[in-house]
């Protein structure tokens, strides 16, 4: 919430030096708006874990990883989802649940860990899925070009914005 203020402030003054006519102003602070934008977008926006029936696509700030049903090789929950795959790595899920603490269990008795619903779902999917498609075991990584080409732009902002402080 905090972070869309931020964001929302900082939109709002650059709007408000375009009707004012304060171009100097506009073009020194467009790349610095433009930086916490985009560093905000990236960090709590952009990040999601997809379900479909062939694989897990994770989307992590700049990283793209799709991992086949078969490729798993097991789900847990640490400070967020680690999906742990059968050559032996491990992607975090930034754009999934995190821990929020235990449940009390009855009186007297040990707390008991919280397990979130989507880390329930993804353990259901996978083993459903994974027999689906046992020859399909390559996990994809790439650049998440959204966030990469969104980046390059916000990097050619904040040149504009030194060279406007500078002259």
């Amino acid at each position: 919430m905090a972070s869309g203020l931020v964001a929302v402030l900082g939109l709002f003054l650059l709007v408000d030096a375009v009707a004012r006519g304060s171009w100097d102003v506009v073009w020194s602070a467009i790349g610095p708006v433009a930086a916490v934008v985009w560093a905000l977008w990236l960090l709590t926006v952009r990040p999601v874990v997809r379900l479909d029936d062939d694989a897990l696509t994770v989307v992590n700030p700049l990283r793209t990883t799709r991992i086949p049903w078969a490729a798993l090789a097991d789900v847990r929950l640490r400070w967020q989802i680690v999906v742990q795959t059968v050559d032996g790595q491990a992607v975090t899920c930034r754009g999934g649940p995190s821990i929020r603490g235990s449940r009390p269990g009855r009186r007297g008795e040990l707390s008991v860990p919280y397990e979130p619903e989507e880390l329930r779902t993804i353990r259901h999917r996978w083993r459903s899925r994974r027999a689906s498609n046992p020859g399909d075991t390559a996990v994809r990584r790439a650049w998440d070009r959204p966030a990469v080409v969104s980046g390059a732009v916000v990097a050619a902002l904040l040149v504009v914005s030194a060279v406007a402080l500078a002259a």
